[in-house]
């Protein structure tokens, strides 16, 4: 399938995670999920900045984070129970964020769960929420 040239639905933005050989292949139930990128800068400003702050690039970091429905069985999917044990068994997790059609672009990278929770109100919806910190560089690139 060629590269889609519409505005992209976000029921079709993925996430995939795999650790210690086992992956799968969505995180089940998820109802929103934002990857974040950003780049500290450093400060250069001296007397002669006229006042101005003056600045170069540093440190770029990224985070996933999301939330979802709370179900205990998802064939071949990740479950909310997956995610607590990737974090609490501290398992650096492979994860891949968006399309998966030919063409289209995802982003790639590895890092660690850092939050969880679970929400379960009176006569509402069971949910969880996670964030995820990435460690290195966030790849982009087409799908093949």
């Amino acid at each position: 399938m060629a590269a889609s040239t519409s505005v992209m639905n976000s029921t079709d933005v993925v996430i995939q995670v795999s650790s210690d050989g086992v992956t799968y292949d969505i995180i089940g139930k998820t109802t929103s999920a934002s990857l974040s990128v950003s780049m500290a800068t450093r400060d250069t400003s001296t007397k002669d900045s006229a006042g101005w702050m003056e600045v170069l690039e540093g440190q770029k970091s990224w985070t996933l984070s999301g939330e979802g429905l709370v179900v205990y069985s998802n064939a071949g999917k990740s479950t909310a129970d997956d995610l607590y044990t990737f974090l609490a068994n501290r398992t650096l997790t492979y994860i891949k964020f968006g399309s998966t059609a030919t063409d289209e672009i995802a982003y790639t990278g590895t890092g660690f769960f850092t939050e969880f929770s679970n929400e379960a109100g009176v006569e509402e919806n069971a949910t969880f929420s996670f964030s995820f910190q990435g460690s290195g560089s966030l790849v982009q690139a087409a799908v093949a």
